[in-house]
């Protein structure tokens, strides 16, 4: 009997380990391509600050959630995890900049997509697609300012902030129940891996006259304007 329990226990410990470091690694910015963990700000920390692809984005209409002039000359596609600390620190900290300076301006479009990296995080993805469109971003920014909700056991403190945006329970449990919404985030996800090579989050597609290059990793917001400003052929 004293066995037993002494297996259990390491048993226990052994899976509360491998759950904490998947909390960790998630946060940090990681994303699993197969078993391999990949870490977003080194991902690409030995290549050229961006690379062409050839991989089309793949988007239903319901996940176009877009800021900008749909006629602008550049669109910007953020791959993020609501997990991610470091898409956190691009959508507080840089994309406030990039949008006064660029897409306010009608030179960029900018479109965030969710790359959920577990189960809570493809709950928040589901539940901003479901928030009215004007509310999306809102949705998204409120999450990445507060980090209660990543850390709980269950789903209630993030349908708290869900209520607080204006669904109900009733809207909350049908948005969960919604499989073809699942579905449709998941296809982006398999596009985004497979066609378009994304590793880690955040990862941003950039489509403009030259093509769509690949940006991976939190980036400074000097080194992205100076990127886009080349783009628009603008000194």
């Amino acid at each position: 009997m004293k066995i037993v329990n002494r297996i259990s226990k390491i048993f226990a410990m052994v899976a509360i380990y491998i759950f904490s470091a998947y909390t960790y690694l998630t946060a940090k910015g990681f994303i699993f391509d197969g078993n391999t963990p990949v870490l977003s700000n080194q991902a690409m920390a030995k290549t050229e600050f961006s690379q062409k692809i050839k991989g089309e984005v793949m988007l239903s209409q319901t996940l176009n959630r877009g800021e900008g002039d749909i006629k602008a000359p550049i669109t910007m596609y953020a791959f993020s995890s609501m997990m991610c600390s470091h898409c956190g620190d691009f959508h507080k900290n840089t994309y406030p900049k990039l949008k006064r300076q660029f897409v306010d301006t009608g030179k960029l479009r900018f479109i965030f997509i969710h790359l959920p990296t577990d189960v809570l995080s493809m709950q928040a993805a589901k539940l901003s697609y479901c928030m009215p469109e004007e509310k999306y971003y809102d949705f998204i920014e409120e999450l990445y300012t507060k980090k209660d909700w990543r850390f709980a056991k269950d789903d209630r403190k993030l349908n708290e902030y869900a209520k607080k945006m204006g669904l109900t329970d009733s809207d909350i449990q049908k948005c969960k129940d919604n499989k073809k919404l699942t579905s449709d985030i998941l296809l982006v996800r398999e596009n985004a891996i497979t066609s378009l090579g994304i590793q880690a989050t955040p990862t941003f597609i950039i489509d403009s006259k030259d093509g769509k290059e690949l940006i991976s990793g939190g980036k400074r917001y000097s080194d992205f304007a100076e990127y886009i400003t080349k783009k628009l052929g603008e000194k």
